[in-house]
């Protein structure tokens, strides 16, 4: 696989597994336009608490279900499907009504001030919906489908792009009409998934496919809710540690949901390209020139992306102005400071993703929830302290510590079973130079922005963007001959390309 066959692979990706997430970035100008910051704030709690339960609903199941399909004969395969769905309709079922019944009274208390009718309610329906969506995902991953595999991703983001514009534009519901969106995306989802499992036969159901599922999905459990810490949880600990009124809290939240979710566009690519990088280093990270490849090819990314990052961060007021309106008011300054603290945790959470294909090579994945789950602690400490002092910020800050930690614990732990040999140098450089651009962009111009400020922002991404560009002329020309001289052999070469 050549270097341009690998960004082909990662492009390919980045449609198929982060089409909803592309969908939730497009829906930012829907919601900023129709929503104040105080309503914005609650559909974005409101979809991070869907996010948690979605993880505990599945049980894991979704890793087992790729992984126990190729265990399997084709005629015992359709057993394993409907075997893990009924698990995971019985849970969704059964967890949504004892949840309702548990919450409903004292939802408003939890969730700063929101009312379980609606909000809780469609929360646990959106819940409910795609918890399921592993079913086809996996089915058409598993049997290599892809154009289908596209496709269910693709209707799933058209179907609630096009909903949540109905009820918000047109019958104007506010925040229940973007969570009625979300909900609409999650029906047909499920009635695709349905459809999928009616045409495999037989449908029977087995306890020791059961067995086998829970036994490889329940360990992954924590190791999901330790990420959903690091990524979603600030919104709801916001919530609980302002200590403002109802209106003030909610507006915070979403004037840090909207920083913070655009700042994740990094992590986002980040996302995608290391799910085409994995296999790419896999057939070649044992070889002699396994650690210089993955040597230069983590410098490449981190320059990359932290070009990225850093017109993010630098251009941040004129993005946010772009999307939110005058309506907005300060909080709109408010929301550019979260994109450019959060820019910086998602340039290092891309690094974490570059040294954790070290541990998924050499197969010592035992203690990787351990050092998520340590990240997600520290995290969760951090917020205690700093929201209560600082605001938002305090939740900004608390991730760059969080997704460090991960991202240096993580490769001290591959270091110890694989010359990890890192450009340190250069990285040094680019993060010294990203935060410096940053910093002074930040604290030596007007916040007002204005052509001026602009011209500037102009010219300082430029020549962040130039001094990349340098850095990388000698790891890019080693990164060329590395991959012509690793190339696998032709049987592996087409699976992979």
């Amino acid at each position: 696989m050549s270097l341009r066959a690998l960004a082909r692979g990662s492009a390919l990706y980045t449609l198929g597994t982060f089409l909803p997430r592309f969908g939730a970035l497009l829906l930012l100008p829907v919601y900023t336009m129709t929503l104040g910051p105080a309503a914005f704030g609650v559909v974005s709690l409101m979809l991070s608490v869907s996010t948690l339960l979605s993880i505990v609903y599945r049980l894991g199941l979704d890793g087992a279900l790729l992984r126990l399909h190729f265990d399997l004969s084709p005629e015992a395969r359709p057993r394993l499907y409907a075997t893990l769905t009924a698990i995971t309709v019985g849970v969704a079922i059964g967890g949504s009504v004892l949840l309702g019944l548990a919450l409903a009274p004292f939802f408003s208390r939890l969730f700063t001030g929101i009312s379980f009718l609606p909000f809780g309610v469609l929360t646990l329906a959106i819940t409910s919906t795609t918890a399921l969506q592993y079913v086809p995902t996996v089915f058409y991953r598993a049997t290599e489908r892809p154009g289908r595999f596209l496709a269910y991703s693709g209707g799933i983001m058209v179907a609630a792009i096009v909903a949540s514009i109905v009820f918000l534009v047109i019958f104007k519901l506010g925040p229940v009409g973007a969570l009625l969106g979300q909900l609409v995306g999650g029906i047909i989802g499920l009635v695709i998934g349905a459809a999928v499992l009616l045409r495999l036969r037989p449908l029977r159901l087995e306890r020791g496919l059961a067995r086998s599922g829970l036994a490889f999905g329940l360990p992954l459990v924590p190791h999901s809710i330790s990420g959903w810490i690091l990524n979603v949880s600030d919104r709801w600990l916001l919530g609980l540690l302002l200590g403002l009124g109802i209106a003030q809290t909610q507006a915070a939240i979403g004037v840090y949901s909207l920083g913070y979710q655009l700042a994740q566009t990094v992590s986002l690519i980040a996302l995608s390209f290391n799910a085409a990088w994995g296999p790419f280093f896999y057939a070649r990270g044992e070889s002699r020139a396994g650690p210089a490849l993955l040597r230069e090819m983590t410098t490449v990314v981190a320059a990359l992306l932290g070009a990225l990052a850093v017109g993010l961060a630098v251009a941040g007021p004129e993005i946010i102005r772009v999307i939110a309106p005058p309506s907005w008011g300060v909080a709109r300054d408010q929301a550019a400071d979260v994109l450019r603290v959060v820019a910086l945790a998602s340039f290092i959470y891309s690094i974490y993703f570059m040294v954790s294909s070290v541990v998924f090579l050499t197969r010592r994945t035992a203690l990787l929830p351990l050092l998520t789950v340590s990240a997600g602690a520290a995290n969760v400490a951090l917020n205690l302290l700093l929201i209560p002092r600082i605001g938002i910020m305090g939740a900004a800050w608390s991730t760059v510590v969080g997704y460090t930690i991960l991202a240096v614990g993580t490769a001290i732990y591959a270091a110890r079973g694989y010359p990890l040999r890192l450009d340190l140098a250069r990285l040094g450089i680019l993060a010294t130079a990203g935060i410096g651009v940053g910093w002074l962009t930040r604290t030596l111009l007007p916040a007002e922005p204005g052509i001026g400020v602009l011209a500037v922002h102009v010219v300082a991404i430029g020549a962040f963007a130039v001094l990349a560009w340098l850095l990388l002329r000698a790891p890019v020309s080693r990164l060329r001959k590395l991959v012509a001289a690793t190339s696998p052999p032709p049987d592996v070469a087409a699976v992979l390309g």
